[in-house]
């Protein structure tokens, strides 16, 4: 089984999260499980934005499923035809990642992430961070941002050229 976190904020590195995913998940027949934490307000406010009754909610997973990130890893996980399915719950990030990942005794653990100074990780804490030195498991990082960046040897050798 592969966990893969998914945060409030995959936009910009879901076509990484998701490629990372399927060149693993497909060739290994692994199941996929997708998981979002939601604080309590931002499962409030997901709730109040899809139309649920507060008074009523529904669970977790059914707001997470409508979440953008969630939906275009669920269709590029039905098109490749790997299995699988959504998990979520309203707690901490890191407990929730933790705790899913050892529920469904996973093989891997896909994280997204940016790159941050030493200052900012000390500032800002890292989720990322906390899930790599506490998991059972191996876990993935994908860094946004990686698709466009030009490698140090190829710019200095680009360099040399002029």
């Amino acid at each position: 089984t592969l966990v893969v976190a998914i945060g409030p904020t995959e936009e910009s590195r879901i076509r990484q999260l998701t490629e990372t995913v399927i060149d693993v998940a497909k060739p290994s027949d692994a199941d996929v499980v997708l998981y979002h934490a939601f604080s309590e307000r931002a499962f409030e406010e997901g709730v109040s934005e899809t139309g649920y009754d507060l008074e009523e909610p529904p669970k977790p997973e059914q707001v997470a499923e409508r979440l953008e990130s969630v939906v275009c890893l669920t269709d590029a996980l039905e098109d490749a035809g790997v299995t699988h399915e959504v998990e979520s719950t309203v707690e901490p990030t890191v407990e929730g990642i933790l705790g899913v990942a050892d529920d469904r005794d996973a093989d891997m653990l896909f994280v997204g992430g940016r790159k941050r100074s030493s200052t900012g990780k000390a500032v800002f804490g890292s989720t990322s961070h906390q899930v790599m030195m506490n998991a059972e498991c191996p876990v993935v990082f994908v860094r946004e941002g990686t698709d466009d960046e030009v490698e140090p040897a190829e710019a200095s050798s680009a360099g040399a050229e002029q």
